[in-house]
């Protein structure tokens, strides 16, 4: 499963700490709503699954190309979710709701938390909510950009070190073949295209120099940061709309893109 799937499941699935109290079912109680959630996502029916949550606004408007596009991430959750789960009560204070659920192969509970919005319960937090509505059918590509762009930060924090290890014992670069074939760089990279990013790793002739490029495979949709990094170790990062950064590209400051 990767980062970007996680990230959305955990997404999904939002828990508050709060005690345990059971309450009876109606037809539009908060552990049917969490059951029904469950149901729709399992089953692969994804516009039916997040209109009972606070992704509603996301998933109504998208197109069968965008809905395409994201299907894969969808896809994704869906099949780590449990086929079956058992509701063991819920909590109502106000318009916020905690369902106490047992999934399989698990002996604590889970607590999903809901927030009474529009006349309905709805899987989810009233922050997210805001958000969701806000930002519409571009939400889901907003939080795949965000993911991606802080994945291939990531890698490019594996290669560097990688470089720094095999240049301290070689005292050259390598390649990131070479970085891939030694275990020193995850094999997802041999590639060169992981999390939405293109990767490319050129090496000088002498062996003493090095740059990294990473640009998203989709502008817009899978990231919007291109990313640079040299044997200097500092990583670059700007928007060139799909294109390379360069070695005068600003410093990567998270969360000051």
């Amino acid at each position: 499963m990767t980062k970007l799937t996680t990230a959305l499941t955990c997404s999904i699935l939002i828990c508050l700490a709060l005690p345990c109290r059971g309450l009876a079912q109606s037809e539009d109680s908060p552990s049917l709503i969490v059951k029904q959630f469950y149901q729709h996502l399992r089953a692969r029916r994804y516009v039916e699954g997040f209109r009972l949550s606070v992704y509603s606004s996301a998933i109504e408007g998208l197109s069968e190309e965008e809905m395409r596009n994201l299907e894969p991430e969808f896809t994704r959750i869906a099949a780590v979710l449990p086929a079956e789960i058992e509701t063991r009560g819920e909590q109502i204070s106000g318009d916020q709701a905690t369902v106490f659920v047992r999934l399989p192969a698990e002996q604590r509970m889970q607590e999903v938390a809901l927030v009474h919005v529009d006349g309905r319960w709805r899987v989810g937090d009233r922050e997210t909510y805001q958000i969701a509505r806000q930002q519409g059918r571009s939400f889901f590509f907003n939080a795949r950009v965000r993911v991606g762009e802080a994945e291939a930060r990531e890698w490019l924090l594996e290669i560097m070190g990688a470089e720094y290890v095999y240049f301290r014992a070689k005292e050259r670069f390598a390649t990131l073949e070479e970085l891939v074939n030694l275990g020193g760089v995850s094999k997802q990279l041999v590639n060169g295209s992981e999390s939405g990013y293109r990767f490319r790793l050129a090496v000088g002739e002498d062996g003493k120099s090095y740059r990294v490029i990473a640009v998203p495979a989709e502008y817009g949709r899978t990231g919007r940061l291109s990313f640079y990094v040299d044997q200097s170790y500092v990583l670059r990062a700007e928007d060139k709309e799909g294109q390379p950064a360069t070695p005068s590209s600003p410093p990567y400051r998270p969360g000051n893109e």
